[in-house]
């Protein structure tokens, strides 16, 4: 998993912000939603929820504030492959 995930997953977000349609499919099924628009597989140990705030704006979170060990080796660069 490289951060071209992370790229992907923040542009759906800056488009669900903008489109009502997309933007409840994401409440209603983040990783499915991910999947199915990035065409990238989330992790079946990522408990994503996504969270809808006061002003309509929608934001991923994982349940629990508990992060993956894969998502933080992922977020600070690390390709979780020994080589």
């Amino acid at each position: 998993m490289s951060n071209e995930f992370a790229t992907a997953v923040d542009a759906l977000i800056d488009r669900a912000n903008s489109d009502t349609r997309l933007r409840d499919r994401l409440i209603n099924d983040p990783a499915g939603t991910i999947t199915a628009i990035t065409c990238m597989t989330v992790p079946d140990d990522w408990n994503i929820v996504a969270i809808e705030a006061a002003d309509g704006s929608v934001s991923l979170g994982f349940v629990n504030d508990e992060l993956p060990m894969e998502y933080l080796e992922l977020l600070s660069g690390g390709s979780g492959c020994a080589q």
